[in-house]
């Protein structure tokens, strides 16, 4: 995923002719450095309750990353979770395109579509595939857009029809990127005017809830079994104490595969005598459930203390422990294990360390892509085997020139295992076929945690190899054959994997601790 500042102040100017506003490149340097460049883009937070059955309704939240690719038009990722009913670990993710008027100076018409997959809960979502158009009207209010619409909900194959009102909060903001083929050239100082240096760290998270005696499942059973969690974690520090946070996870381990937790918060934290050990302290809310995890609805809260070690300027080690506390009967303590690693953000700001004064800001390699895989012949809890498609987002930020981190969610929409989903974490190595770049080739690994959809995932930790060809259409986009397996360390699930996907690469401006 992209992270971006945001500057309040110029909300109305941003969104002056559609949802956002044109893309404003930024001046360039006249010997030849590459211009930095601006889009700019909306975090909407959206919430509604859906029909799901004569009596049932369900709080749906929403969270939407989307970024203007024309004027009067805006594509994005987002991803929905139950806070609300009885279907906790309810979770979706896809794909949202709309369009935008403004009208009255403040007002702003808007319309999309968001297509994805998922499920969980025990909800009626057969499948997994989910369609929601929706329309509405929002309005600039103190740097911010508050507004009402009305949204459509339906699982195609599944029992959710339901047309409901939806109200969104969104915070504008800008985007600063590079064109693909300026990766690694240094940003000259004048682009940098204006800019602001943010700390962020990207985390990889391994930990283990405990629960109390009790702790029922959904069927009313005790939970006895540790849930074993893998998941991941960025923090954005809005100054050298204060920070931001957002963290996803999903069981890998107990008896509670198709858990899976999406939480966002604030932190504090506190240098220690040496500088390199800090004490840190967060709060965090949000949507977890499934895996037969009794979270009622789906609302969560956790609160948690923990040491950091600065390793290099570059990496650190941490240790967290706390409480996680749910609407249902499971609340437990944990503890988490993370490995970090620290960049420099560059956006506009009120707050950090004035751009210019950096030396060595260089347009970093990025890439976005979304994918469709087919597990094929995948093995389901009752011993039969079936095929199942899944819609995902990967993001691939490149540590050298052919070799790349990649994080990656997927959810099912076919294959009758609506509710199973995957997240990963990884490393891969891309190596050019042809001189002038149009062919490549890709071969990746990844490890994380599945479940749910009655696929036989075990405790819920899989491995996933993958080899990929790629071909160019030109500098951003790219079509990918992606093949490989998908195997359960616990589960019967073995499956072969096949699947297609569209890229897109970047570059955006970082500043690397050295």
């Amino acid at each position: 995923m992209l992270i971006v500042h945001f500057r309040r102040s110029l909300a109305p100017a941003l969104l002056a002719s559609g949802v956002l506003a044109g893309p404003q490149p930024a001046l360039a340097d006249p010997l030849g450095a590459p211009p930095l460049r601006s889009k700019p883009a909306l975090l909407r937070m959206s919430y509604e309750a859906l029909d799901i059955g004569p009596s049932e309704t369900m709080g749906l939240a929403g969270v939407h990353y989307l970024v203007n690719v024309h004027p009067d038009w805006y594509v994005g990722a987002s991803g929905f979770g139950a806070l609300a009913g009885e279907r906790g670990g309810f979770f979706t993710g896809g794909f949202t395109v709309g369009t935008g008027k403004r009208f009255a100076s403040k007002w702003l018409l808007d319309a999309g579509l968001f297509v994805g997959g998922g499920g969980g809960g025990a909800a009626p979502q057969g499948g997994g595939l989910m369609l929601r158009p929706h329309v509405g009207v929002s309005r600039d209010v103190a740097g911010t857009m508050l507004g009402v619409g009305v949204s459509y909900v339906e699982f195609p194959d599944g029992g959710i029809d339901s047309t409901q009102l939806n109200f969104t909060l969104g915070i504008p903001f800008d985007v600063y990127y590079g064109r693909a083929g300026d990766t690694g050239k240094i940003v000259h100082p004048r682009d940098l005017a204006g800019l602001k240096l943010k700390h962020s760290e990207w985390l990889a998270t391994y930990g283990e809830y405990r629960p109390p005696d009790k702790a029922r499942t959904t069927e009313g059973d005790a939970m006895t079994a540790m849930l074993r969690r893998i998941g991941f974690e960025y923090r954005r520090h809005f100054d050298d104490r204060r920070y931001f946070l957002v963290e996803t996870a999903g069981a890998m381990g107990g008896a509670s595969d198709g858990y899976a937790e999406l939480l966002a918060g604030a932190g504090y934290r506190i240098p220690l005598p040496g500088r390199r050990l800090h004490l840190t302290a967060s709060l965090a809310a949000g949507g977890a459930g499934g895996g037969r995890v009794d979270t009622g609805g789906g609302a969560v809260g956790k609160a948690r203390v923990g040491l950091d070690y600065v390793v290099t300027p570059a990496l650190k080690l941490g240790l967290e422990g706390g409480r996680l506390v749910s609407a249902g009967s499971f609340d437990a303590s944990f503890y988490s294990l993370s490995l970090g690693y620290r960049l420099g953000d560059l956006g506009t700001s009120t707050h950090g360390q004035d751009a210019r004064s950096l030396e060595g800001v260089r347009l970093a390699k990025w890439r976005f892509a979304a994918v469709q895989h087919t597990s094929l012949d995948a093995t389901r809890k009752p011993g039969y085997k079936q095929d199942l498609s899944l819609v995902g987002l990967k993001f691939e930020k490149f540590l050298t020139d052919s070799v790349y981190f990649t994080g990656q969610a997927h959810g099912a929409y076919t294959g009758d295992a609506g509710g199973y989903a995957v997240g990963l974490i990884g490393a891969g190595r891309e190596i050019p076929l042809r001189q002038d770049g149009r062919l490549s080739f890709n071969a990746e690994v990844t490890v994380g945690a599945a479940g749910g959809g009655g696929v036989d995932v075990g405790g819920g930790a899989i491995i996933q190899p993958l080899l990929g060809v790629a071909w160019r259409f030109d500098r951003q986009f790219a079509a990918r054959l992606e093949a490989g397996k998908v195997i359960a360390f616990e589960g019967k699930l073995d499956s072969n994997l096949i699947g297609i996907g569209l890229t897109y690469d970047f570059s955006r401006p970082e500043y690397r601790y050295e």
